[in-house]
């Protein structure tokens, strides 16, 4: 009896990026390849979620070893297509599929707008992996995640992401406040979710708002995190990793969007109907990160945070359970 084809999947960071690489890895199992991938250690967590991943590499501490055992893998599939990762996987002595980044047509949009909108990158992912692939997708991309001891709030609650990689991803102090205070009067507990970098705001936000506010800034791994924001009845995020969990795991999801903007091909995956997009009015997009150069206008200062309370509270109407 053969033994199963063996898919080694680069794709080093980050959580977002791992987490929409999770329908084409699911498929891959599906058809009945055994799937390693290769991230980021600090990422190892999140790909340890991804269904259908058999074992998880680190770069930094596998990535000798592997060069050295690369004929071992019937094929690799690199999603990360940077040149870093091009030139390793050359030394592999292996077939290669590799995602070709559009750099032309980002620059387009990027500089006229989004009428140069991007394809889904989960579409694209797709595309790279299609000489692997023979069957429609069918697979549950759904992420696996450990159980945690965590203790969330009772009952239906929001959930708010206040972090983001970079100013253009996230709202300041002053209007996240704004943001809460209104979203109170729904009448829902509010758990607010970020990495360590978030837990200052976090608790200035909690103490003055009241008993109706959970910090878990701070206090929580990637993967609690993620629990959190599964189990919520609503999640409001910018274009952050727990905004691409919150998709995969199809929570009602209001999604904010600064420097970013739907049109790169990172909106929410896949597409649902309880989903809502909340762009700035400012010039958007700016950045296929969200950094703000210093001659650049940050366009989440024109962000219109009055509609978030507004759109929750449609989205809210008659759910009342998780």
């Amino acid at each position: 009896m053969s033994s199963s084809p063996s898919i080694l999947v680069v794709r080093l960071s980050a959580i977002g990026d791992l987490v929409l690489v999770a329908p084409v890895v699911a498929q891959l199992h599906h058809e009945g390849y055994k799937v390693s991938l290769l991230c980021k250690d600090a990422y190892r967590s999140v790909a340890l979620c991804l269904p259908g991943v058999s074992e998880v590499c680190s770069w930094e501490k596998d990535r000798v070893k592997i060069g050295a055992q690369g004929s071992n893998f019937t094929a690799v599939l690199d999603l990360q297509g940077t040149a870093k990762s091009k030139r390793w996987t050359r030394g592999l002595k292996t077939k290669v599929l590799t995602y070709e980044k559009p750099y032309l047509r980002r620059a387009l949009l990027l500089t006229f707008g989004p009428r140069f909108a991007l394809e889904p990158v989960v579409s694209r992912y797709f595309k790279a992996a299609q000489p692997l692939l023979k069957h429609e997708v069918e697979a549950s991309a759904e992420l696996v995640l450990p159980k945690t001891t965590l203790t969330l709030p009772e009952g239906p609650y929001i959930a708010v992401v206040i972090g983001g990689t970079y100013a253009g991803k996230r709202l300041n102090y002053d209007q996240w406040r704004s943001a809460i205070r209104d979203l109170l009067t729904l009448g829902l507990p509010i758990a607010l979710v970020g990495g360590p970098e978030e837990a200052g705001i976090g608790e200035s936000l909690e103490q003055p708002l009241g008993s109706g506010v959970s910090n878990y800034c701070g206090t929580t791994t990637i993967i609690e995190g993620m629990a959190v924001v599964k189990e919520a009845a609503l999640v409001i995020s910018g274009d952050t990793g727990f905004m691409h969990a919150a998709a995969n795991f199809k929570r009602p999801l209001i999604s904010l969007w600064g420097a970013t903007h739907p049109s790169l091909g990172f909106a929410p995956w896949p597409p649902y109907s309880a989903q809502s997009q909340i762009i700035t009015k400012g010039r958007s997009p700016i950045s296929k990160h969200g950094k703000v150069h210093w001659w650049q206008r940050n366009p989440m200062k024109k962000f219109p945070v009055e509609e978030i309370a507004l759109i929750a509270q449609q989205m809210l109407k008659g759910r009342t359970t998780p």
